[in-house]
C-alpha cells in the first residue's frame, strides 16, 4: 500500500519576498557607502526609515544598518 506524505514548504513565499526587500536595502546602502555617494546613501536611509515605519511588526531594518558600523567582539 502506498503512503503519501505531505512535505510543508520550507518557508512562506511572503517571508522570502520580505527578506529579499530587506537584503536589497542593505545592499543598496553598502553600495552607496562604498561609492562615497552621500546623497544616494542618505536617500537609501530615508527609504529604510519609511520601510520601518510601514512595517512596525518587523524588526527595525535601521538597527541592522546601524550595526554594520559596529566592530565585532574578538
Amino acid at each position: 500500500m502506498s503512503v503519501l506524505t505531505l512535505i510543508p514548504a520550507a518557508s512562506d513565499p511572503f517571508d522570502a519576498a520580505e527578506a529579499d526587500v530587506r537584503a536589497r536595502y542593505v545592499a543598496a546602502y553598502l553600495a552607496d557607502d562604498r561609492a562615497g555617494d552621500v546623497i544616494a546613501r542618505d536617500w537609501t536611509l530615508y527609504e529604510i526609515e519609511m520601510y520601518d515605519a510601514a512595517n512596525p511588526d518587523q524588526p527595525p531594518l535601521m538597527d541592522e544598518i546601524d550595526a554594520l558600523d559596529t566592530p565585532a567582539a574578538a
